[in-house]
């Protein structure tokens, strides 16, 4: 799809904004057929509001302490008035663009072994670019691979089911709308080698084509019932659950499970040892950044990545999973 129709408008993050370390995550997997990019100051997405297809190019327009961003909306077909709003509310929920991190700072600001990384990406969101099933059809893909095995799984998919998008000189790819899925066997999916998850992508696709979940009813519910309502899905455990209560709905007060391969990662960052107790991490995390706990770790998991970027980290090449 070509879409060469524009809609440019200006939205203003509540202040302090990073612009980088909120349209850049170094610490998710890439793909080949790329879902997003980023350049410093400049971020291209694809994104699906209910039916409909764009493309996203947000760019900084401001500074952290007076933040400003330059969006453009690419389609195929001319913009109306109600659309363009139903879109700046979709981006400023994805991106957190509204969100008061005074109090959290605050606390940042507390803790002196820490400081410099909370003062260095001051302003950063935990931002999601993808709707909630996009974000579940990837936590299916991550589940028990390897990093390399989950880019083949998930370019298969979208190589088989996705849509190629052009816009602002960009190519750039979308996940399929559920409903896309309900003609396809499970055979079919499994034809891609993705396995067992071929049946949970299948049942997924299902529950969200026959609306037995309402995303955007979702995100006025409280956590506990917004975790009850996502563990309806088919194959959404409690742990699932508990990654989407933060990655897709802003929960910061979620830090209650860490994985064996998180567990290694947070030990050499917390305690600079090889190992140290699950428990331990948790209740020393919660016990200094409470209702920010889940927020503060992205803080500190996001900057050791941001650094591989740049630099090898021999400890941390040997836990990530390859």
């Amino acid at each position: 799809m070509k879409f060469d129709k524009r809609k440019t408008f200006l939205l203003y993050p509540k202040p302090p904004f990073h612009f980088d370390g909120t349209f850049c995550k170094p610490s998710h997997f890439p793909n080949k057929l790329k879902l997003d990019e980023w350049v410093p100051g400049k971020y291209w997405q694809t994104l699906r509001l209910d039916k409909n297809l764009y493309g996203l190019k947000i760019e900084n327009a401001g500074k952290i302490i007076k933040p400003k961003l330059k969006v453009s909306v690419y389609s195929d077909k001319s913009f109306v008035k109600e659309e363009i709003e139903k879109l700046k509310e979709e981006i400023a929920w994805r991106f957190e663009l509204e969100i008061d991190l005074k109090e959290f700072n605050a606390l940042a600001k507390k803790d002196k072994r820490f400081y410099p990384i909370f003062k260095k990406w001051m302003g950063m969101r935990n931002s999601s670019q993808y709707s909630l099933y996009e974000l579940l059809i990837i936590a299916i893909v991550l589940q028990n691979a390897t990093v390399k095995r989950s880019q083949q799984m998930l370019d298969a998919l979208l190589g088989k089911f996705g849509t190629k998008v052009e816009f602002d000189n960009k190519e750039l790819w979308a996940i399929w709308l559920p409903e896309n899925l309900g003609r396809i066997s499970e055979k079919e999916l499994r034809d891609l080698r993705i396995g067992y998850r071929a049946k949970f992508i299948k049942k997924l696709s299902q529950d969200f084509a026959e609306g037995k979940i309402n995303e955007y009813k979702l995100r006025k519910f409280d956590k506990e019932n917004v975790k009850k309502e996502l563990m309806k899905l088919y194959g959404v455990g409690p742990e699932t659950a508990r990654i989407l209560l933060f990655e897709a709905h802003h929960h910061y007060d979620v830090f209650d499970h860490i994985a064996p391969w998180q567990q290694k990662i947070y030990s050499q960052l917390f305690y600079k040892k090889p190992l140290v107790a699950a428990d331990k991490i948790k209740n020393d995390i919660k016990k200094q950044y409470g209702r920010y706990s889940m927020l503060a770790v992205h803080y500190i998991w996001e900057d050791i990545f941001w650094k591989r970027k740049h630099q090898k980290i021999p400890w941390l090449e040997k836990e990530i999973r390859l």
